[in-house]
């Protein structure tokens, strides 16, 4: 059974929606109303800016009571139910869009040339046409089941729609293209939201202290602040200035060090030698016996590097190089936190 490409521009699919000549069957569909106004206003944002989006699908039957063509939204609910509000001028698009222009703007808000974009954006749509609505069902099953399955990340941001979620995906948008350029992600890791993993388990560790950070503890911090982040500005601050300073720090991505663990442990280990958040304190609590011998023999980062380079060489760093085994655990965080911070201590002598 083929689905056959018909685009549609914006305005004509969004009249047809206000006409009911497009409508949406929520047997496919979720409920509506899952999307926050900043997520309809990212992606009106990314319509403004042309930018690809994924396909709609629609199932296109004869209405028996007006003898006309009924075409039911398969697949794309909430891009539809985005499109229709800011074409009706019910949308305000969010201040915390990118693009400074279009911020606070309504539809009607828009220069001409901008509304012509809108209007103009050609739609990437498939339809399924005379076609039995069991073969449609069978399709859209079909469609489902052939996807890479989403990793955990990519479940809670699109589960989660939230201010924090959009924290998260700001200060990882910022930050991208300095996380590839040191080899701390690859692409594949950036698509499939791998940085937005460790900003969230920082953000988790200014809230909470060291934890073992497993996805509950992830889902819990989103789910947190998914409605008000009054404290946006105080995380913005903390770790936009300690993924900035580890960024600035050559000397910490030797492709040893260049793993999202490790930089959990230095970023960490950075803000609280900043903020004072006690975060150090917990550490030498949780593993007294680490502290204590870093505070008898300091080490510096090349000693570090060499033991995870050749521990053998290194036997008096054999715990340290053991983080690298259960890598999320509390009391290995803790250990990275406390030799880094030994080694940040080197630096400043």
């Amino acid at each position: 059974m083929l689905a056959n490409a018909s685009p549609m521009s914006v305005g004509d699919f969004c009249n047809d929606l206000k006409a009911n000549k497009i409508t949406i069957n929520d047997d496919y569909q979720r409920n509506s109303g899952l999307w926050s106004s900043l997520a309809k206003s990212y992606f009106i944002e990314s319509i403004l800016l042309e930018f690809p989006i994924p396909k709609l699908f629609v199932y296109a039957r004869i209405d028996l009571k007006t003898k006309g063509t009924i075409k039911e939204i398969v697949d794309g609910q909430q891009r539809s139910g985005a499109l229709r509000d800011f074409f009706n001028n019910k949308l305000r698009l969010s201040q915390k869009i990118d693009t400074d222009r279009f911020r606070g703007k309504r539809y009607s808000d828009l220069e001409d040339d901008d509304k012509s974009k809108f209007l103009g954006y050609s739609l990437p749509i498939d339809q399924f046409s005379g076609v039995q609505e069991a073969e449609v069902r069978e399709a859209f099953t079909r469609m489902n089941a052939n996807n890479v399955p989403l990793n955990e990340e990519e479940q809670r941001n699109a589960r989660f729609q939230g201010p924090f979620k959009w924290f998260v995906n700001s200060l990882c948008k910022e930050k991208r293209e300095r996380f590839l350029k040191i080899g701390l992600f690859s692409k594949r890791d950036l698509i499939r939201m791998g940085d937005f993993k460790l900003v969230a388990d920082l953000a988790y560790l200014v809230d909470n202290g060291i934890h073992t950070t497993k996805s509950a503890q992830l889902d819990a911090i989103y789910k947190k602040y998914n409605t008000s982040f009054d404290r946006e500005g105080e995380f913005q601050e903390r770790l936009g200035w300690g993924i900035d300073t580890y960024l600035s720090m050559d000397a910490f991505h030797d492709p040893r060090l260049a793993k999202p663990y490790m930089a959990y442990s230095i970023i960490s280990a950075l803000i609280d030698r900043k903020y004072q958040l006690a975060i150090l304190e917990q550490a030498r609590n949780l593993v007294p016996e680490i502290a204590a011998k870093v505070d008898a023999a300091p080490v510096s980062l090349d000693d570090l590097i060499v033991a995870l380079g050749s521990p053998e060489d290194s036997p008096q760093l054999a715990d340290f190089v053991q983080t690298t085994t259960k890598t999320n655990v509390d009391t290995s965080r803790a250990a990275r936190m406390l030799y880094f911070d030994s080694a940040l201590q080197n630096l400043d002598a």
